[in-house]
């Protein structure tokens, strides 16, 4: 049997993206501004005292982690558990899992914890596991249907193994099982039937207090005295407020109001540098321009292939990099894989060269020579990205409405169909996630119910059938080029993902920062 998963080669691999600053901070070096190395033992509180104070960028939808996106994290697992989590090389280790193997290339299995209790009271098990993924598959329209879809069958082989078999090869599942998709529920709440939008059932390191939730400002969360990893628990209150506005939670972390600030963006970096902080920043996302009615459902302009084409060469990526990111981000990728990636491709950074004049002649040859109109969905977050894309497609023309969504719902609204385009971050670390996630006709983003990249769908699962990653290599560039020839998709920028930490933070052990993870998880946090 095999030992190492498939995907940990090559998420290792994408550690070469140490030449940024994040993964050196977290390795424990320092960055400009901050007093001292992040992982650092000494001083720190034997049990749980303190408050460890966060700042996100919006209110959950949901605290059921089946139902709610990676993008929400930060209120997720103070309360819950993941089966594993990952290294500062992006390689996937134990938590509730303490060891995984692969019999065939269609099957997992997982060694389990035996000492986990709910905080409900009810034990983590092999059954349990099955519980949640037996569940997570039959949710209709949820977040990470790419990943719980191809599931055939949960066994529970006895209470410390649960195998998990597949309809096609899953090489990064143990990954897939770091991110939320992979918390876990209590068997209890599951059984009842609970409704967890506002309720949670966790086992994790911290207890959700309902009561002091005030919706769209602030989750609170206490340490659990029973807590499995007792040593990962240093603060004895999680405090996590929402604050949509970027400014907002730069001023909170500049004037000591919040110890640590997610969502930093580029041109907030050196200004969080000069206050002190300390500033955690790698490329593990790509800002991504979607295009979801390539049928014209409701924007029949997006139904001409040359339309489609027209948009992708008037997102200069250059402009887009140096306008919005400050020049911090790299614009010479041209596929969706991180500069240092395996995955990466530099036979795809010729694809769309900004050229406004072809763009305007593909246009008029679709007939649209006088431009159209389409909406695209807005959150603070996203706001100064969509008047930059804006910009560069009224060059050709094009005018793209910005419509304001409320608090939370800019996925929901997106995956509703109330859209036709719109902004992404897909991770660039996982290829796989990239393309079943995101782009497939299989994934969350398809609320038109398109078929249109059949073939490209028998490719990929060409590629999952292979015996190793540098055997599916080919498949995978393959179809990032298809997904910018085609118009589906657009990279505008491999993207700084950043937060920044006050510089009394420290971590007793290397801190959970997982590539779609929007700040540092509590775990192992303390503050000096």
């Amino acid at each position: 049997m095999r030992r190492t998963p498939a995907p940990g080669r090559a998420l290792a691999a994408a550690a070469a993206l140490a030449t940024t600053v994040a993964l050196t901070a977290c390795g424990g070096g320092s960055t400009s501004g901050s007093d001292g190395p992040l992982v650092q033992a000494d001083g720190a509180p034997q049990s749980p005292a303190g408050t460890l104070r966060m700042a996100a960028w919006q209110e959950a939808p949901s605290m059921d982690p089946a139902r709610t996106t990676t993008q929400n994290g930060m209120l997720i697992f103070p309360e819950y558990d993941t089966l594993t989590v990952v290294d500062e090389k992006f390689t996937p280790k134990p938590w509730l899992a303490t060891s995984w193997t692969q019999p065939d290339p269609k099957t997992w299995e997982f060694k389990l914890r035996t000492d986990v209790k709910f905080h409900d009271g009810s034990t983590f098990d092999a059954e349990t596991v099955k519980a949640n993924l037996d569940r997570a598959k039959k949710i209709v329209g949820g977040p990470y249907t790419n990943i719980y879809a191809p599931i055939s069958k949960v066994e529970a082989v006895d209470p410390a193994t649960v195998r998990v078999s597949f309809a096609v090869p899953q090489p990064n599942f143990p990954y897939s099982m770091s991110t939320v998709a992979g918390a876990m529920v209590s068997p209890k709440a599951i059984k009842d039937g609970t409704d967890l939008t506002r309720t949670a059932a966790g086992s994790g390191g911290w207890i959700w207090q309902k009561d002091a939730h005030r919706e769209g400002a602030e989750h609170v969360y206490k340490a659990n005295p029973d807590y499995w990893n007792k040593a990962a628990v240093r603060a004895a209150t999680v405090n996590v407020s929402i604050m949509q506005e970027d400014n907002a939670r730069l001023n909170a972390a500049q004037s000591g109001q919040t110890d640590v600030m997610s969502t930093l963006q580029p041109d907030q970096m050196d200004a969080a540098q000069s206050a002190g902080l300390r500033v955690l920043n790698d490329f593990t996302s790509t800002g991504t321009f979607l295009i979801m009615d390539r049928e014209g459902k409701k924007v029949p302009a997006f139904a001409k292939p040359e339309v489609r084409q027209a948009i992708g060469l008037l997102l200069d990526r250059d402009a887009y990099n140096k306008a919005l990111l400050s020049g911090k981000g790299d614009s010479e990728n041209g596929g969706f894989a991180a500069p240092d990636s395996p995955w990466n491709d530099p036979s795809l950074n010729d694809l769309n060269k900004p050229d406004v004049a072809k763009a305007k002649q593909l246009l008029a040859e679709a007939g649209y020579a006088g431009g159209f109109t389409f909406e695209v969905g807005n959150a603070p977050v996203i706001k100064q990205v969509n008047e930059t894309v804006a910009q560069l497609l009224k060059e050709g023309g094009i005018t793209m409405k910005i419509v304001d969504v409320a608090n939370g719902q800019y996925t929901a609204d997106v995956r509703k169909g109330r859209f036709p385009a719109g902004y992404f971050v897909p991770t660039s670390i996982d290829i796989y996630q990239w393309w079943s996630r995101t782009v497939s006709n299989k994934g969350i983003y398809n609320p038109f119910g398109l078929d249109d990249l059949a073939d490209m769908e028998k490719t990929f699962d060409e590629a999952l059938a292979m015996s190793d990653d540098a055997a599916r290599k080919p498949l995978l560039s393959r179809l990032q080029r298809q997904t910018v020839e085609r118009g589906v998709a657009f990279p505008l920028s491999q993207n700084p993902r950043a937060a920044a930490l006050a510089a009394s933070v420290r971590a007793t052990q290397q801190p959970v920062f997982a590539p779609e993870d929007i700040a540092p998880r509590p775990y192992y946090l303390w503050t000096k």
